[in-house]
């Protein structure tokens, strides 16, 4: 993958975990305008982490 895609990955794994992170715990105030898209931001956010577990299981496939 080149280098800028895994920048945008990296940034989007970033925003989504912050984002599930405050829901939990509320440390910034989110905006009532989110809450209409609040499901699909959880929804893309499950994908994130299920992509994040296939590729660390394919990563460490390839140094065993």
């Amino acid at each position: 993958m080149k280098k800028g895609m895994k920048i945008l990955w990296f940034v989007l794994h970033i925003v989504f975990g912050l984002y599930f992170i405050n829901v939990a715990i509320r440390f910034l105030k989110i905006p009532e305008s989110l809450g209409v898209v609040d499901q699909w931001i959880i929804f893309v956010g499950g994908i994130l982490v299920l992509l994040g577990g296939i590729n660390y299981l394919r990563v460490s496939k390839k140094i065993s």
